[in-house]
């Protein structure tokens, strides 16, 4: 105990020390390892996610990234898939219908991530009877996971061209098993040999206790990015007038508990009141004074995402929050260097 006292100590100082002596500047040294290659949670101070692809009203996805709002565009969604179904897609009338190829996309894919804004294909949605989504066993998730690398992260040609994407989203909100399967199969194509990090990330419903259908999945410990609905939760984890942000924060705390440090946590907000028929609409002058000064405060905190881009146009939500996502950069930087510091230092003490 004594040990770890003197440890702590010493960690203050240092951090002291250096958060004294640092002059911080606007410019930014860049990493030199590429986006796809660094965990999440080394590259941002917090920023906005947003998904695209649910209405014409959205706009192309060029002038979604030349917005300069939006740090992750998910695409919404591979509506079709598993159990031997034929794949398909519904990107609102953006392109093709359905299932038939979006090659049209792939130059404004590779528009945004040239500006440095990650593009993920976003799995499921909401469950509509015109399609059918599902895995039926271990066997079936691995399939899907071989499909998904091969058509969407490896470069080879598939539905959106020869895209490399980002990484893939699961927006799970039919059935409840195998999930878990496909999220470790999908890491274990994204290890060695494999020389491309791609992200995973997952968007379940706000209550913890389960969690909706992505229960299992996310206690793998194998999302990059977390994007928790806290709307269409009446009663449970979501903004009312009459229950105010309490329910939302303490849920907040909820996650930021049950996920592991490498998770990155994002606050899922509607756009409007439109976008979430069951409630859970925030103004954007109260989630700036009451709801991001506390959940900044998380260690994995990531920023907010948004549903959705169609939603964020017509009442430019985003705007109006963006200056108030990240977290301060000299409290990022010391946190960071605190962090790395107490690491080398317990390791060398063999302390941990």
């Amino acid at each position: 105990m004594a040990s770890k006292l003197v440890l702590t100590l010493i960690v203050v100082v240092l951090v002291s020390l250096f958060a004294s002596s640092f002059s911080y500047s606007s410019t930014i040294t860049k990493s030199p390892y590429s986006s796809s290659s660094l965990p999440s949670s080394q590259k941002s101070r917090g920023g906005i996610a947003v998904y695209w692809g649910q209405n014409n009203g959205d706009g192309s996805l060029i002038e979604t990234c030349d917005s300069n709002l939006y740090e992750i565009v998910l695409l919404a969604f591979l509506v079709q898939f598993g159990g031997n179904r034929q794949v398909k897609w519904n990107f609102a009338g953006h392109c093709g219908t359905q299932w038939h190829p979006c090659t049209e996309l792939q130059p404004e894919i590779e528009y945004c991530q040239s500006k440095g804004i990650k593009v993920l294909l976003s799995l499921g949605g909401a469950y509509v009877a015109a399609y059918e989504y599902g895995l039926s066993s271990p066997q079936d998730a691995k399939n899907v996971a071989k499909y998904l690398y091969d058509n969407f992260l490896s470069g080879g040609y598939g539905p959106l061209g020869s895209v490399t994407l980002d990484g893939i989203d699961f927006d799970i909100e039919h059935t409840d098993f195998y999930w878990d399967n496909l999220a470790k199969e999908l890491d274990t194509l994204r290890q060695p040999p494999n020389k491309r990090y791609y992200y995973l990330s997952a968007a379940p419903q706000c209550p913890t206790t389960p969690i909706p259908h992505l229960d299992k999945a996310i206690k793998t410990g194998l999302f990059d990015y977390v994007f928790v609905q806290f709307y269409n939760n009446p009663n449970s984890c979501s903004y009312s007038t009459l229950t105010g942000t309490k329910p939302v924060l303490d849920s907040w705390d909820k996650w930021t508990s049950l996920l592991p440090s490498n998770n990155t946590l994002f606050l899922g907000l509607p756009a409007r009141p439109e976008a979430a028929p069951n409630g859970g609409y925030i103004p954007p002058e109260v989630v700036k004074s009451d709801v991001l000064p506390h959940i900044k405060k998380a260690s994995n905190y990531g920023g907010v995402m948004i549903w959705n881009r169609y939603h964020d146009v017509e009442a430019d939500f985003s705007r109006k929050i963006l200056p108030d996502v990240p977290k301060p950069a000299t409290n990022a930087l010391v946190q960071s260097v605190s962090d790395a510091i107490f690491e080398c230092v317990s390791a060398a003490l063999n302390l941990n």
